[in-house]
């Protein structure tokens, strides 16, 4: 039987039980392409997943990870990519698939992936990819924001964040960014935001109200849910937008709908990885116009190189926020 190496989970259990060992050979079914991996970016969801609490479960034994640059290795003949072909691609465990990108190959979904620029390296193709997309597809498709508008970021200086800051910025909008420590906030402020607060040390809502008055907030970009979520929705202001980005504190909070109908507030949930069917051409003139941005330097991915071996250890290091932008594993 045909194998590869890869980090594999043999059971729902923390990633601490992730092994580097063999993992069956997948078999490539229609929309669908296996790519031989480059580089492989790290996300809280890893974490996730490994532990049985993402929303789709992959069966044992699985390899985690959702996002990969490297080659075109297999594609049917029907395909619109070709093999050797340079990609970046979301993988299919975000739909149960066990071939993630934590291995020497991985399987990812065809509407996902998006033919990477010669002048654009592997890794920074993988920093790039999902942050950037997600965030794309969060500000101006969910929330159609416009210029001048006032963005709260929660969680600023991570992938997801940082990307958030830079886009809403590029749109013309003003961006207060929420971040957890001095360091962290010394790295975001690089970005031009109005207001970088240290929400473990400061008052964020006291802050925010003082510099631009009562409830002032249009966009709440929130990947962080908990006291985050619910300090931001009482900043925003009438016909004010909250994105739901995500649930890094592991707090997925309630909202009283009266609140929402006496402040015209809306909640707009973000899963850009829907569009795989719904709109995947969308999806695809969105990621060519971010790797414009970036060819034009007009986008700064922050993120840090990894050997594959260390992996484990930096899934601790995110689990903990001691990380800052993305983290990408070479092989």
């Amino acid at each position: 039987m045909k194998e590869y190496k890869a980090w594999v989970q043999k059971t729902v259990s923390p990633f601490t039980n992730l092994e580097f060992t063999s993992m069956d050979y997948p078999q490539l079914a229609e929309k669908e392409l296996i790519i031989e991996t480059k580089a492989a970016t790290l996300n809280f969801a890893d974490l996730l997943l490994s532990s049985g609490m993402y929303q789709s479960n992959p069966e044992q034994p699985f390899v985690p990870g959702f996002e990969v640059a490297g080659f075109v290795k297999e594609c049917s003949t029907e395909s619109a990519f070709s093999v050797g072909d340079r990609v970046v691609a979301a993988t299919t465990v975000f739909r149960s698939g066990r071939h993630g990108s934590f291995g020497d190959i991985c399987v990812v979904s065809e509407n996902l992936t998006y033919k990477l620029p010669d002048n654009i390296s592997f890794e920074v193709g993988a920093a790039i990819l999902m942050s950037y997309l997600t965030s794309d597809f969060a500000l101006h498709r969910r929330a159609q924001l416009k210029p001048n508008e006032l963005v709260l970021v929660n969680a600023a200086a991570g992938g997801v964040g940082l990307s958030a800051v830079q886009l809403a910025k590029i749109c013309g909008a003003k961006v207060i960014a929420a971040v957890g420590s001095e360091e962290k906030k010394e790295l975001v402020q690089q970005f031009g935001p109005e207001l970088v607060i240290n929400y473990r040390e400061e008052n964020v809502n006291e802050i925010i109200e003082s510099k631009f008055g009562k409830k002032p907030v249009d966009v709440l970009y929130d990947p962080v849910g908990g006291d985050a979520y619910q300090q931001g929705i009482r900043l925003l202001g009438s016909e004010g937008r909250a994105l739901i980005v995500g649930f890094a504190s592991g707090n997925i909070p309630s909202q009283m709908l009266s609140y929402l109908l006496v402040k015209n507030i809306s909640i707009i949930g973000v899963f850009m990885i829907s569009f795989e069917n719904d709109d995947n051409e969308y999806l695809k003139k969105r990621m060519e116009l971010i790797f414009d941005l970036y060819s034009n330097q007009q986008i700064e991915p922050v993120y840090k190189t990894i050997k594959f071996d260390e992996i484990i250890t930096y899934l601790d290091l995110i689990g903990s926020r001691k990380t800052v932008g993305r983290i990408v594993a070479l092989r």
